[in-house]
């Protein structure tokens, strides 16, 4: 698949708590949504070429033993190049392939985030379901 990230990768939110209670969870869900672009006069772009799509990572995951949570939603607007279908039908290795970078932001601030507040990294190492 033929792509082109029209956005750098959006963190809409990244929260990062210590739980009081060890627990341990593993919610990260990928979501395609057709999108549309608005050209710089103001009309819509309808996709001349291929379709708009926003990829978006929700989680919620707290690694095994559970001292922490991190959660939020990190997303990106990319262009599936001589794509005009509505994503269903998309191969379980294009899911990967757009979702990669998005989940990799979410391993780096996890990384970044407890060597601070832990004083040691945790490494996330997430693996698709798809």
């Amino acid at each position: 698949m033929d792509f082109e990230k029209l956005t750098p990768v959006m963190v809409r939110a990244f929260h990062y708590d210590l739980n009081e209670e060890l627990q341990v969870k593993n919610e990260v869900n990928v979501a395609f949504r057709k999108a549309a672009r608005q050209n710089e006069d103001g009309t819509t772009d309808e996709g001349e070429g291929g379709s708009y799509f926003e990829v978006s990572v929700v989680f919620e995951v707290a690694p095994s033993p559970g001292e922490f949570t991190v959660s939020g939603q990190i997303s990106q607007i990319v262009k599936l190049k001589d794509y005009y279908g509505d994503g269903q039908d998309l191969d379980n290795s294009d899911y990967k392939l757009l979702s990669r970078p998005l989940v990799e932001y979410i391993e780096t601030l996890t990384y970044e985030v407890t060597q601070v507040t832990l004083d040691q990294p945790v490494n996330l190492n997430f693996e698709a379901n798809f």
